[in-house]
C-alpha cells in the first residue's frame, strides 16, 4: 500500500484467555488473514498473550512468556518472509527490577523480519481503589518515555497502552516528537468502556491532530473479567473512520493518507500557536 503518503493500518480485536497456546494460534491466524491486505502495520490489543484469572496465575504465566509466546511468534513471522509489515502486540514480560513480585505490561514492535525493534512499557497503571483494581500490585510501572516509531518511510507511530489514554500529556509529547498515529491497545473494563472509551479516543485525536487507534480485548475472559471491545480508529478531526464489531473478535484495516492529515493540521495549526514557556 505504501506509496509516498499512503499507508494501511490493520487492527485485531481479540478475546484472550489464560491459555497461551490458544491465544498464539489466534494471533497467527489474524496475521495470516491480513497478508492479503498488504498492511504497513497490524496492531493487537493489550495482554494479547494472556489474561489470567488472578494475580498469582498472571505471575506464573509471565515467567514462561518468552518461550511460550514471544519466541514462537517471532519465529513464525520469520517464516513468512514479509517485506514491510510491522506488528504491534501487547504482552507481559518478567520484571528486570523485581522479578520475584512484579511483571511488565509491554507493547512490542516486531518488524517484517521477525525482529523486536521496540519495547514500550506501560507508564500509567490502572489503579482504581474504589473498584478494587490496583494494577501496580503486580505490574511494574514503566519509567522510560515512549519512542515514536518510523514505519516504512514517513509514517510515525506513537505507542501507549490502555490507561495511558487518560493522560493527554503523553499523547501531546508523542505528537511533539512527530507522531501521526497514536496506539492505545487496551483491555478496557465494561463500565469504563461504555462511559469513556470513545470520548477518550476522540479527545486524544483532537488534542494532537493524530489518528488514534483504539484496539481492545473483547468479551468474557473468565468468570470475573470481561472487556469492552468496540475497537476503532479515530481520525485527526475526531471522526470514527473504522469500527470493528462491538462485542466479537474481529479484524479490519484503514487506508490513511498523510497529506490528508497535514491538511487538518494546516487548517487549524494548533502546534504553531502554543505560547512558549506557558505550559
Amino acid at each position: 500500500m505504501n506509496t509516498n503518503s499512503l499507508y494501511r493500518i490493520g487492527i485485531v480485536q481479540l478475546n484472550s484467555t489464560n491459555i497461551i497456546a490458544n491465544n498464539l494460534t489466534k494471533v497467527k491466524h489474524y496475521i495470516s488473514q491480513s497478508l492479503k491486505d498488504n498492511l504497513d502495520a497490524l496492531i493487537f490489543p493489550e495482554a494479547t498473550d494472556y489474561i489470567a484469572e488472578n494475580k498469582e496465575q498472571s505471575y506464573e504465566l509471565c515467567q514462561t512468556i518468552n518461550k511460550s509466546f514471544v519466541e514462537p511468534l517471532t519465529d513464525y513471522i520469520k517464516t513468512l518472509k514479509l517485506n514491510k509489515l510491522n506488528i504491534f502486540i501487547g504482552v507481559h514480560l518478567p520484571s528486570t527490577i523485581d522479578p520475584n513480585t512484579k511483571i511488565r505490561n509491554c507493547l512490542l514492535r516486531i518488524d517484517h523480519k521477525g525482529e523486536i525493534i521496540n519495547e514500550y512499557q506501560k507508564i500509567h497503571t490502572f489503579d482504581v481503589p474504589k473498584i478494587e483494581i490496583i494494577e501496580s500490585n503486580i505490574v511494574e510501572k514503566g519509567t522510560e518515555r515512549p519512542e515514536v516509531q518510523a514505519i516504512n518511510g514517513l509514517l510515525k507511530i506513537g505507542p501507549g497502552i490502555c490507561y495511558d489514554i487518560r493522560f493527554p500529556e503523553q499523547s501531546l509529547y508523542l505528537r511533539e516528537k512527530g507522531a501521526h498515529v497514536l496506539l492505545f491497545p487496551s483491555a478496557f473494563t465494561m463500565v469504563t468502556g461504555e462511559k469513556h472509551w470513545d470520548k477518550l479516543g476522540m479527545a486524544r485525536s483532537l488534542d494532537t491532530q493524530c489518528y488514534s487507534v483504539l484496539v481492545g480485548q473483547v468479551g468474557q475472559h473468565n468468570a470475573k473479567r470481561a472487556s469492552w471491545g468496540h475497537s476503532k480508529i479515530i481520525g485527526p478531526w475526531g471522526d470514527i473512520l473504522l469500527k470493528l464489531k462491538d462485542s466479537e473478535e474481529d479484524y479490519g484495516f484503514l487506508n490513511i493518507d498523510l497529506n490528508d492529515l497535514q491538511k487538518v493540521r494546516d487548517g487549524m495549526p494548533l502546534f504553531d500557536q502554543k505560547p512558549i514557556g506557558m505550559f
